[in-house]
């Protein structure tokens, strides 16, 4: 395949960032240029055990790092502008991988909305302008402990009910995510003074904190996660520069929201999510038909390796997005060997690295959330928001079948591995057991390392 070709299905990858969040006649320039006036900064985490969970206290500020000073988010034309927006993220997990069980409704009752998700964080939204929802600090400075300035710092804080699911919830994570837009930055031209304005794609900030019995007015924690995969390697394509006849953009998706943080991307895209929310019945309708297929996984490790091996696999990876959009990856072409890449987003140190196995996942990946989607028009959807009856696979296997899709493969995961396709969380690790690396692990006479040919020209 020529060069050309490859990278026009990259970019066409990162454009699903738009088709996710907006539709097409709404989308908006991105003015990267412009970036370097913003920073977000989560500066304190606070935690209050409420009658029913906690309540979770993000207090922020928006830096501008070029020349000095901090953003007024309630005044400043970057965040008041139309096409702004500003919100806060609340996700948890047993300090392993992310669930947000509960963060539906922590009845874990059947929700019945198009677009209603089981396992997506809680959200505060249109935290900026003068009506947003976040409240300044100097109005009384007590409410933001553990800053050393109140000026054009901020609050927002959410009442959470975080429900275990195997194990107790021990951590959190909050993100501040979202785009000013480019109108009234001193020093900067932007391409237009009206409407509609581009958009900055500021990194999303993230902080973990901890939940606590007690009240806590320093929350704020270490990530207590391993790194897995180095963004500054992802950089190294996702550039915005030019490679052969286009420009492959930078990591920014969801409507420019989501920006070059991947300990955002793992809150959302974690084992309990699938894309059925945006699933329905199309029968006598002009909607893609596709539409009313089964529900595909978009946990971060399967969602990634998939659509970077989408000239690999046989079976198409095609995920229903905000809107009900179609986003099919078959074509996409990874510009280098794929086998030998793995190094290319792992971290991969004094010969070790983070994609071989054993794998540290503990958390099943959900293929069936168990939900009844495909109804007739005006009968009721029921959205299953229950994990502890998801059929899964199992860790290993839901990582290596994102590439090897093969059925003489997912047969071999099954009959000499111990995985498993069609499980249920209890039984993973306990009557279903993995032991691909017994074969795969490092030194073994199979390992990864070697059957990728990591290392070799």
């Amino acid at each position: 395949m020529k060069m050309a070709t490859m990278f026009s299905n990259w970019r066409r990858l990162m454009l699903l960032g738009l088709v996710l969040a907006l539709p097409p006649q709404l989308a908006q320039a991105q003015e990267w240029g412009a970036v370097k006036y913003f920073k977000y900064n989560i500066e304190n985490v606070t935690v209050t055990p409420a009658s029913a969970g906690w309540t979770v206290r993000v207090i922020f500020s928006v830096t501008n790092p070029t020349l000095g000073g901090t953003w007024n988010i309630k005044n400043d034309l970057p965040f008041t502008s139309a096409g702004a927006s500003l919100t806060l993220d609340i996700g948890w997990d047993a300090a392993s991988d992310f669930t947000n069980t509960g963060s539906a409704n922590a009845a874990l009752s059947p929700l019945t909305a198009l677009g209603s998700a089981a396992a997506s964080p809680v959200q505060v939204r249109s935290l900026q302008g003068a009506a947003g929802a976040a409240t300044a600090c100097d109005l009384d400075p007590v409410q933001c402990p553990g800053v050393t300035s109140t000026t054009n710092r901020f609050w927002v804080q959410k009442t959470v009910t975080p429900v275990a699911f195997m194990s107790v919830v021990k951590t959190g994570r909050v993100a501040i995510e979202g785009k000013p837009v480019c109108n009234g930055i001193a020093g900067y031209t932007c391409p237009t003074a009206v409407p509609p304005f581009a958009v900055v794609p500021v990194t999303s900030a993230t902080a973990n904190f901890a939940f606590t019995s007690t009240q806590s007015l320093a929350a704020m924690i270490p990530d207590p996660r391993r790194a897995i995969v180095d963004i500054n390697k992802c950089h190294q394509c996702h550039d915005g520069k030019q490679h052969g006849d286009v420009i492959v953009p930078k990591l920014t998706l969801h409507g420019s929201n989501r920006t070059e943080n991947l300990s955002l991307c793992v809150a959302c895209h974690n084992p309990n999510q699938t894309d059925v929310p945006y699933r329905y019945q199309t029968a006598g309708t002009t909607a893609d038909p596709r539409i009313a297929g089964p529900e595909v996984p978009i946990d971060f490790k399967v969602m990634v390796h998939s659509i970077h091996s989408g000239g690999f696999r046989v079976k198409p990876y095609v995920v229903v997005g905000f809107g009900s959009s179609v986003n099919d990856f078959s074509d996409v072409r990874y510009p280098r060997e794929l086998r030998k890449s793995c190094p290319d987003c792992h971290i991969d140190a004094n010969g070790k690295g983070t994609y071989e196995l054993p794998i540290k996942a503990t958390l099943g990946t959900t293929v069936n959330t168990q939900s009844t989607y495909l109804v007739p028009p005006g009968a009721s959807r029921s959205i299953n928001v229950d994990p502890f009856d998801d059929v899964r696979m199992t860790p290993t296997a839901a990582t290596c079948s994102a590439c090897h899709d093969r059925s003489e493969f997912l047969n071999h995961m099954v009959a000499t591995g111990g995985a498993s396709f069609s499980t249920t969380q209890a039984n993973i690790g306990t009557t279903v057991k993995e032991k691909c690396a017994n074969c795969h692990g490092p030194g073994k006479e199979k390992d990864v390392r070697k059957m990728h040919e990591i290392g070799h020209d």
